[in-house]
Order: C-alpha cells, then sequence, then structure tokens
C-alpha cells in the first residue's frame, strides 16, 4: 500500500459514486427516491469502497480484489435497498454494482500507475 494508491482508489470511489448515482438516477434504480441522504451513502459508499481498496494489503490478483471489496463494500447499502419498493431487485443491483465498480476502481488505479504491490 502506497499513499498514491489510497488517493487515487479514493478519488475513483468518489467518482464513482457520483455516475453510479447519476447512471441510476436516469436509469430507473428499483423505485428508490433520491434524497440528499441517499444521493450521499450512495457516493460515499463508493469512496469508502475505493479507500477500502487502496488500504487493502490482501495479495490476489487485482481483478478479483476489487471485485470481492466492492461487493462486501456494498453490502449495507445493498441490505437498505431491500426495504425499497424493489426489495430483492435493489439488493441485486446495488451488489452487483458494487462488484463492477470495485473492478472499475482497480482498473482507474493501474491506469495511473497506482498498483498493488
Amino acid at each position: 500500500m502506497t499513499g498514491k494508491r489510497v488517493i487515487a482508489c479514493t478519488l475513483f470511489g468518489l467518482i464513482a459514486g457520483i455516475i453510479c448515482w447519476l447512471v441510476s438516477q436516469y436509469g430507473g434504480a428499483a423505485g428508490v427516491a433520491f434524497t440528499t441522504p441517499i444521493i450521499l451513502g450512495i457516493v460515499l459508499n463508493r469512496g469508502f469502497i475505493g479507500f477500502a481498496i487502496g488500504l487493502s494489503g490482501w495479495r490476489t490478483h487485482w481483478a478479483f480484489h476489487g471485485v470481492v471489496i466492492g461487493l462486501l463494500g456494498s453490502l449495507p447499502l445493498a441490505v437498505y435497498a431491500l426495504g425499497s419498493p424493489g426489495g430483492l431487485k435493489g439488493f441485486l443491483m446495488m451488489e452487483l454494482a458494487g462488484g463492477v465498480w470495485g473492478l472499475l476502481i482497480e482498473l482507474g488505479a493501474l491506469a495511473v500507475g497506482a498498483r498493488k504491490r
């Protein structure tokens, strides 16, 4: 873990959160009403995933690393989505998005030279 990697992954996570919110807002995200706390929750959740990816010293393939941390980091938000009108669909969408964004955060870190050690 390096400081450059933690910063890069966290920034990519925050960017992913903004993109995730914008895409889901216009894509009809399982009946979720996008209040300010929901928007902040999405952006900060993805930022947290990026931070966790950057901080993690887990020695595994970078793609697997991103997907697993993305799935685990999205679990609280996905459980919250169970209470929305979409229920299980919302849960699955949040988990799938978490895995994909985790992978993309890792890919972004690789692109800027912030590799895992």
